[in-house]
């Protein structure tokens, strides 16, 4: 039967209507979940992302409200040979990876359910929630679970992508997490995956990103939580108490210190913002956090040290508020680029880093018109030894010997005519990046996907076996390439070119 299935669609594929004629097919099959471009909601719905370079104009949109809305939708679109994209919080800057120009849209925000096993043990969570959204829902609960460090993020591409989380020292990446995916096949086929159903699928979905289907909604292990403490601490560059070079000095100092010691304390975490903004200020913006809800915890003393210090927010606070208050350092409305590149922690590689990223900052023409955004994220050898436990991740970092970092570029700015300037100058960051990381033999070919530039290839920083895994599940469960050819944004399998 499913051979036939099959063969009926690749007939279709022969005659493939235009995006009128999707559109118009999915008005007669879904008329309640519609939105055509004459809809009240349309322009709302279409421009509803983080970032103003993701916003598209597709033919039609559609908003499934369960993974029955989905199936029907897949079948459609595939039995038409119709291209589309998939949006969940649409917090991905790279231009046709959350939208499409015509096409059709598939936004998730009507997956919406959240609920908790009545053991405790996992929340299910539907993929249009955002993780602001889910901590919001189960604070009341004194539950928590490892989800998204900003509030706007969705749940969909992060269960997907890796996903960083406040809670990574001691859990893991997100995925590491997830105990079942509740997924769309490309023949409309509604699947659970996990360790004992689609093992195969189970583990590619954790990392391999929009290439095997659609997921409507994850089981993700919880646990108990009666709040953290945490904040943000800006500190100036350039300050009464210390000069630039002995700021940048003493941050990389303490930061590679607390990489390594990372594994002492599970509960406590950084996250270092370098911003230089548009009106010439330079402010590095550390995020601190421990889980365990213990106020100043030794660990992070140094940075709690620092001197020119402008702001400190640190309190005992929901994660939903800390998710919230992260969230306004990269706020939505602008145009913005990604990037990243990763290296082991070491102090020499940290201090080139700088050295060169400020380079590339400094031959910009257009200063007084960006704010240049640069990350640390800390990345412990310890993050990796969670995920065996459900059946390993696809990520190829079970092996690695050093503790890293992860370094983003999160550049933005308004003028749409200074995108290709900023394109250019994305590209010279990851140059610059990847030399330094080669000059000291610490480069990673790791690349967090959800990061990524589009034009890395974060898929093939996975180790060539798991490329090869990913390719023979996509086979497996995808023989048509429907993920490869009408889903056309985000990183794909047959797009990767790996060395």
């Amino acid at each position: 039967m499913k051979s036939i299935v099959f063969g009926l669609l690749a007939a279709a594929a022969q005659a493939a209507p235009s995006v009128a004629d999707c559109c118009q097919s999915l008005a007669k099959l879904l008329p309640s979940i519609y939105h055509g471009p004459s809809a009240p909601d349309y322009d709302v719905l279409a421009t509803a992302r983080w970032s103003i370079t993701a916003m598209q104009k597709p033919g039609c949109i559609v908003t499934p409200g369960s993974a029955q809305d989905m199936s029907s939708i897949v079948t459609l679109l595939v039995g038409q040979q119709c291209q589309f994209s998939v949006k969940s919080g649409g917090h991905n800057p790279n231009p046709g990876f959350n939208n499409i120009d015509s096409g059709v849209s598939i936004d998730l925000q009507n997956l919406n359910s959240a609920s908790l096993a009545n053991d405790r043990t996992y929340v299910s969570l539907g993929t249009g929630l955002s993780w602001g959204q889910a901590y919001a829902i189960f604070g009341k609960d004194n539950i928590a679970f490892t989800g998204g460090i900003c509030e706007d993020v969705g749940i969909g591409g992060l269960a997907v992508g890796g996903g960083q989380s406040l809670f990574q020292a001691g859990k893991g990446w997100v995925v590491d997490n997830i105990i079942n995916y509740e997924v769309v096949l490309a023949s409309g086929q509604i699947v659970n995956a996990n360790q004992d159903n689609y093992p195969d699928l189970y583990k590619a979905l954790k990392g391999g990103s929009t290439n095997f289907g659609i997921v409507t909604k994850v089981d993700l292990a919880a646990f108990d939580f009666n709040g953290m403490w945490g904040g943000q601490l800006l500190v100036a560059l350039q300050g009464p108490q210390a000069g630039r070079d002995q700021m940048i000095e003493t941050i990389t100092n303490i930061t590679v210190d607390w990489v390594n010691y990372n594994k002492n304390d599970l509960d406590s975490g950084i996250q270092i913002v370098a911003t230089y903004l548009r009106n010439g200020t330079q402010v590095v913006d550390v995020a601190l956090s421990n889980t365990a809800n213990i106020e100043n915890p030794p660990a992070l003393q140094p940075f709690l040290s620092l001197p020119n210090q402008i702001r400190n927010t640190n309190r005992h606070a929901s994660l939903a508020d800390l998710a919230h208050e992260t969230s306004e350092a990269i706020p939505r409305g602008f145009r913005y680029v990604t990037a990243t590149v990763t290296v082991s922690s070491d102090r020499d590689t940290l201090l080139d880093f700088w050295k060169a990223t400020d380079a590339v900052y400094n031959n910009i023409t257009v200063k007084d018109q960006i704010d240049w955004l640069v990350s640390i994220v800390p990345q412990p050898r310890i993050q990796e030894s969670y995920s065996s436990a459900r059946g390993g991740n696809i990520l190829g970092l079970e092996n690695v010997q050093d503790d890293q970092i992860v370094l983003w570029l999160v550049s933005r700015w308004n003028d749409a005519t200074l995108d290709g300037a900023m394109d250019d100058a994305r590209q010279k960051f990851i140059d610059a990046a990847v030399s330094v990381g080669i000059k000291h033999n610490t480069l990673s070919p790791f690349l967090y996907l959800n990061y990524a530039s589009p034009t890395q290839d974060p898929l093939c920083g996975y180790g060539p076996d798991n490329v090869a895994f990913m390719k023979k599940v996509a086979q497996k469960y995808d023989p048509l390439g429907v993920f490869q050819t009408l889903q056309p944004g985000g990183f794909k399998l047959s797009a990767a070119q790996c060395a």
